[in-house]
């Protein structure tokens, strides 16, 4: 569309208009009819004028004139205020189709144009763009146009009736009136620009500050934020102030030219009166209609005024209209078809800027249901290659295919409809957490959002909440922490069930005991789809089916781990690095590990609450086996567990109620229960995670920026009952909490890992180890240990190492499996040491898989592994079932190192001697 910027939005605001043309023609209809009546009034006034000031030809009362006169002047309201109802719908339609238009199109457009916008100013620009199309239509539209027409008509009335001059004056008032009005309205657009653009800055600053919030108060930089918004707010003075000094001269003006043209009207009537030329009637009706013109012609004058003003807000809606979308409206490109889900980059280059290079001939290919992972420095270009997979950039050269197809030839939305993604950073809706999860699947039933949510492992999470599914997160999800909001992400893409993932370094802000649990719903959602995954921790993509190392956009080392190792390039250095920073963390974690007791914890915290069970009359009921609460963890923040959870009961129970405490030992965990009978949960809501699997589920603890509600105080502490503090120190424990709200009353369950080895803490005494036992030497022995929990791991090893052994650790079964695989068949380990409740699959499963490959490879009965069931399942039908599944010893949790030592010095043929003949 050609012409000045004025002149396109008006024609566009016509031709949208113009879609309306039957309600604007009856309103214009109604205008003129409300017009007439206007110009109606003064003559009725003069007619009533002329009879009253004659009494000698007054028989009667003029009623009819009088009645008249109330009736045209009541109609011209009357017929004014039918033209808004019937006009309505059309401008209120128009400008709502403008704001879902403006919507629609800024999600049309592309990643680069969202790169560079700046959210504040944006959103002004369109708040004050369809605010301004509204006035057009509704005010500037019926101002200008029946001021127009009323001072025609007057003109004609006054032209015909008398003489000419007033007509001519009338006229020329007019005329000098709309010159200066457009002159010095147009000098003044310049200075409403500059006070626009100052007024979108400030915006832009306001919400960019406020964005940052936490920023700002980490760094006490409020006082830096003020001044530098006090900046622009000095600059947008100073442009208003400019701005009014020209609306001043303008209105001065105006209001000059219209009282010039009223004294000399009235000046012309007053002398014909005089003169006897005109009656006091003609006067009253001349002077009735320059009011009436004069009134307009002010208010014509600041509709004009606001109507340029509201053309120049537009105009920067109308420039962000025209703003290229990603793909063009009249483009009809096909949908993408998914069959296998195959990806491939064809020898991509590609560049956020023309000088800039971010990409050099990148090629691979993801077969189906494989996982390639992308590993590299901050600034290789890793979440390039995954935004163009998504196409929200095109690359400068080669092609990206999915199943073959270019997606540069098929529909974005198509493309990005077959990809799942779970980004670094989660952010959210201010809506509820069912909200969020079903935004995978818009329409998905509870049901199925439950379903997600528990494969995500955060069902249990959201279900402790006063709200459950209901509960409102916030704005970009700010009320959950960064395990929850990843949970949630995990929870979102399981539920759209894409044929494609993509993982852009999911978890790399997450601490390491967050990302092994969300790691965990990362490789279930994972399986069976074809996967990328871009990396930052090394750890988490060991097991990916191909890893490329890229460095300064380019590929310069590709390979399984394994393989990349051996060569000593990159990978291996990022890994060797990696791991010193791993080590340095579980060696500070581990220097502040005990073994612990939790029965011994409970009897001190009931011993120190009994003032307080007795002054409310509390029945205290327990059920504590005393010899199966030995766990790994810091006794102080484990006896601060306790004692808040017993406190908190006592707290909220009534006087004369019942409490109970029990602990007990359940498969691999101990159990700690305290309930309370309340019949209420006695906080509303925790503020972080508070029910999370043992070992795979912890949730990351962040602080909040905000809880979901006021905390309480528990009894006798004296300190708030957080609970998300209790669950992030069970969680540091690789222990869960849950909340279990009943009719009864709430409980609380505490869980956490059955210590692996007994005695092992520094300066115990040993004099119950059996002295072969002590005698036992394992140099040489190569020993490998799967167990999911850090500290049976750790504290395995640190033993097996004390007697000189070789040890490998693993966390998962097929983690170990693929290492094997690995090993020729005379260099497997000299035993294996395993836990049942592993994850994904467990010892038993796991254990079948390494006597098939061991059958696999021809190993000889002689020459194969021997396996010790190290767990926490000891019920005797477990050392049964461990024994039938094929291994040769069973060990239950906590292990004496003794009995440990003895039965692998027993299965290695190692410190003792055969009976002599």
């Amino acid at each position: 569309m050609t012409g000045s910027p004025d002149e396109r939005v008006l024609l566009t605001l016509a031709a949208k208009v113009w879609a309306f043309r039957g309600r604007v023609v009856v309103a214009l209809v109604l205008l003129v009819v409300a017009k007439l009546a206007a110009v109606a009034v003064p003559i009725l006034l003069k007619r009533i004028v002329d009879v009253l000031s004659r009494p000698e030809t007054l028989a009667a009362v003029p009623a009819a004139l009088l009645v008249g006169y109330a009736f045209v002047r009541f109609s011209t309201t009357l017929f004014g205020e039918l033209r808004d109802v019937v006009f309505v719908r059309a401008s209120q339609t128009t400008v709502a189709d403008y704001t879902v238009r403006v919507f629609r199109h800024l999600h049309a457009l592309g990643a680069r144009f969202h790169a560079n916008r700046s959210t504040g100013a944006l959103t002004r620009d369109v708040e004050r763009g369809t605010a301004s199309i509204g006035f057009l239509l509704n005010v500037a539209l019926f101002t200008i146009v029946p001021t127009i027409v009323e001072i025609s008509i007057v003109v004609a009335i006054l032209s015909v009736n008398y003489a000419l001059a007033f007509a001519l004056i009338i006229a020329a008032t007019f005329v000098l009136y709309a010159i200066w009005s457009v002159v010095f309205t147009r000098r003044r657009a310049i200075r409403q620009r500059r006070v626009n653009e100052l007024d979108s800055r400030a915006h832009s600053r306001l919400v960019d500050s406020v964005l940052n919030y936490d920023t700002v108060k980490f760094y006490t930089n409020e006082n830096v934020e003020t001044e530098r918004f006090r900046s622009i707010m000095n600059d947008w003075i100073e442009a208003g102030v400019g701005n009014q000094r020209a609306l001043t001269l303008l209105h001065i003006g105006q209001s000059g030219i219209i009282a010039l043209g009223v004294g000399s009207v009235m000046l012309l009537a007053g002398r014909d009166v005089f003169s006897g030329t005109m009656t006091v009637g003609d006067l009253v009706l001349v002077n009735a209609y320059v009011i009436q013109v004069c009134l307009p012609l002010n208010s014509l004058g600041f509709v004009f005024r606001e109507a340029t003003d509201a053309i120049v807000k537009a105009e920067r809606l109308f420039a962000l209209l025209r703003e290229p979308p990603e793909v063009a409206p009249d483009a009809r490109l096909p949908p993408l078809e998914v069959a296998a889900g195959e990806v491939r980059f064809e020898r991509v280059s590609f560049g956020y800027e023309p000088s800039r290079q971010v990409l050099w001939d990148i090629d691979f290919r993801i077969p189906p249901g494989k996982t390639l992972a992308i590993v590299g420095g901050s600034g290789s270009g890793k979440s390039t290659v995954s935004r163009l997979l998504l196409r929200f950039y095109e690359p400068w050269s080669g092609r990206v295919l999915i199943d073959g197809q270019d997606v540069a030839g098929v529909a974005p939305e198509s493309v990005r409809a077959a990809i799942g993604v779970v980004p670094q950073e989660t952010s959210l809706f201010n809506d509820t957490i069912a909200y969020n999860i079903a935004y995978g699947r818009i329409g998905a039933t509870l049901e199925e959002i439950t379903e997600a949510a528990k494969a995500a492992n955060v069902h249990d999470f959201i279900s402790a909440l006063p709200e459950g599914y209901e509960t409102i997160v916030g704005e970009r999800g700010l009320k959950l922490s960064g395990g929850e909001k990843q949970r949630i992400a995990i929870a979102r893409a399981i539920l759209k069930n894409p044929p494609i993932l993509v993982l852009d370094e999911a978890t790399s802000a997450l601490d390491m005991r967050s990302e092994r649990a969300i790691q965990v719903a990362l490789e279930r959602l994972s399986r069976q789809r074809t996967t990328l995954t871009i990396a930052h921790r090394l750890s988490t993509i060991v097991h990916a089916d191909e890893i490329l190392v890229l460095e300064a956009g380019r590929i310069v080392e590709r390979g399984r781990h394994a393989e990349l190792l051996q060569r000593g390039g990159l990978y291996a250095q990022m890994w060797a690095l990696q791991e010193q920073e791993r080590a340095l963390r579980r060696s500070e974690h581990r220097a502040s590990q005990r073994p612990v007791n939790l029965a011994t914890l409970i009897a001190g915290a009931i011993d120190a609450a009994r003032g307080e069970l007795d002054a409310k009359g509390i029945h205290l009921y327990t059920a504590i086996g005393l010899d199966v609460g030995l766990v790994t963890g810091d006794p102080a923040e484990l006896q601060d567990v306790v004692w808040k959870l017993l406190a908190h009961a006592i707290e909220v129970s009534e006087p004369g109620a019942r409490v109970e405490v029990g602990l007990e030992r359940a498969g691999n965990e101990i159990v700690l229960r305290v309930t309370e009978t309340s019949r209420k949960l006695a906080v509303t809501a925790p503020t972080g995670p508070p029910a999370e699997s043992i070992r795979t589920e912890p949730a990351a603890r962040e602080p909040e920026p905000e809880a979901f509600a006021d905390e309480e105080p528990s009894g006798g502490s004296g300190a708030a009952f957080d609970l998300a503090a209790i669950a992030g120190a069970l969680e540091e424990h690789s222990g869960r909490l849950t909340v279990s709200v009943g009719d009864a009353g709430t409980t609380y369950i505490a869980a956490l890992p059955v210590r692996a080895v007994a005695g092992t803490s520094d300066g115990e005494p040993r004099a119950g180890w059996d002295i072969a036992a002590d005698a036992i030497s394992l140099a040489g022995r190569e020993i490998i240990v799967i167990d999911d929990d850090d500290d049976a791991r750790e504290t395995l090893g640190a033993l097996l190492k004390a007697r000189g052994a070789s040890v490998r650790t693993f966390d998962r079964g097929r983690h170990a499996l693929e290492q094997l695989r690995l090993r020729s068949a005379d260099n497997w380990p000299d035993l294996m040491i395993c836990d049942i409740g592993l994850p994904d699959e467990d010892g038993y499963t796991f254990l079948r898989r390494v006597r098939a490959l061991e059958r696999e490879q021809q190993r000889a009965l002689e020459g194969r592994m021997p396996a010790i069931a190290l767990t926490g399942y000891a019920r005797s039908e477990d050392r049964v079932r461990a024994l039938v599944a094929g291994f040769q010893a069973h060990v239950a949790k906590p292990a004496r190192p003794d009995e440990l030592f003895t039965t692998i010095g027993r299965l290695l043929g190692i410190g003792h001697r055969p009976a002599a003949s």
